[in-house]
């Protein structure tokens, strides 16, 4: 056994209830984590990382949970394995560098595309006070502006949700929030011909407003815009012994299965998605962020399953 751990690409560290390091792979003695002559000696002996010292101390009193810490350079994840006292590390320094590019990027694209469109806008609501054979044309401008507002907002909630955003719980009728969601969403539904429908009961759930807003609106607006012409959305409420479920189910496109396991990654659109596929992205950092799950089923031409089972509190 300890030939094939030592072969493996993450860390793996093995400890008596006491907190004496039995086993630690050569992924661990290879990069400092722990020394070779680590046998028989306590965690906080041959440890370099003060955060992992912790971690291994909040592992032992069974309260452990997922957690990084830098070391020599590189950022590694620590996560606890189930029913005994060990635990496995990644090298996730790559990770963490293209979420700083990604935040960086996100941060840059959206302060440089601000100025222009506010100068655009201004100009484009003047022009809609001409005569009527140019409104046409400026209608069509605004909109263009408008997609690009959105992709602004999109970018920023996406680096607000990455570095400073704050949880407000409060008590929220559900249904009437998704009936909200649809009541702003009625002008697409009504122009590619949709059915909506909403069935369950009112259910109260204590959750973030806004966020959990965001959410449902891009997962309905989804459904929504990726639906065949006179399409159905099926959306439907159930409350289970953790919390409540929301079911949202679609007659589109439905999506590959080479694009799937994409789905969640920013700035990644499907062949038949315009846009920088961030609505995604987002759906599923909010979803995390409330502590809820996402899962998505989908199958081409046979349209699309989401499922948000969102906790009690």
């Amino acid at each position: 056994m300890r030939e094939v751990l030592d072969k493996v690409s993450i860390g793996v560290v093995i400890l008596s209830k006491k907190g004496v390091v039995e086993y630690a792979n050569e992924f661990c003695t290879q990069r400092g984590i722990t020394p070779p002559d680590y046998a028989g000696r306590k965690y906080y002996e041959v440890m370099r990382s003060l955060d992992l010292i912790g971690f291994v101390r909040e592992l032992l009193e069974g309260k452990a949970k997922p957690m990084n810490f830098e070391l020599s350079g590189r950022t590694f994840k620590a996560v606890p394995l189930e029913n005994i006292p060990a635990f496995q590390i990644e090298d996730i320094t790559q990770l963490v560098r293209f979420e700083k590019l990604q935040k960086e990027f996100a941060a840059s694209v959206s302060h440089e595309l601000s100025t222009p469109i506010t100068a655009i806008r201004g100009l484009l609501e003047t022009a809609l006070l001409d005569e009527p054979p140019k409104r046409e044309f400026v209608e069509k401008a605004l909109k263009r502006v408008e997609g690009l507002e959105n992709l602004i907002k999109a970018l920023r909630f996406l680096v607000l949700l990455d570095t400073r955003a704050v949880l407000n719980r409060e008590r929220l009728p559900l249904k009437s929030l998704i009936s909200s969601v649809i009541q702003d969403l009625r002008e697409e539904i009504d122009t590619r011909g949709v059915s909506v429908e909403i069935e369950g009961e009112e259910v109260e759930i204590e959750s973030d407003r806004e966020k959990l807003y965001v959410l449902l609106k891009n997962l309905i607006e989804n459904a929504v815009r990726y639906n065949r012409e006179r399409g159905k959305v099926l959306i439907e409420l159930e409350r289970t012994p953790n919390g409540v479920e929301v079911r949202i189910e679609d007659t589109g496109e439905g999506i590959s299965k080479e694009e799937l396991p994409l789905i969640f990654q920013p700035f990644v659109g499907g062949k038949n998605k315009k846009g920088m596929g961030l609505g995604l992205a987002i759906s599923k950092k909010i979803a995390n962020f409330l502590g809820a799950e996402l899962e998505i089923e989908s199958e081409e031409r046979k349209g699309t399953k989401v499922r948000v089972s969102l906790p009690e509190s």
